[in-house]
């Protein structure tokens, strides 16, 4: 995978709390969505890849694996 976030991939992202890491896709969450409120599909677009490389990262931690189902439950709806 080519990760647009190169120095989150290579660890900071494991020192973060789960709840941090969750908070942090949320901030992509909300901005692809005002992106999309204000019609530029390119910029929601690449939040959202944004979005799913963090949500990755996120699933690929091992100190959150107790938090799989919740982290891999809207895979069926992509």
């Amino acid at each position: 995978m080519n990760f647009q976030y190169l120095r989150l991939s290579q660890g900071r992202w494991k020192s973060l709390s789960f709840f941090e890491q969750m908070a942090n896709i949320g901030s992509k969450v909300e901005r692809a969505i005002n992106w999309k409120n204000k019609e530029n599909i390119r910029y929601s677009q690449l939040a959202f890849e944004r979005l799913l490389e963090l949500i990755y990262l996120t699933i690929a931690d091992k100190k959150n694996r107790r938090h799989l189902r919740e982290l891999t439950s809207f895979i069926p709806l992509l």
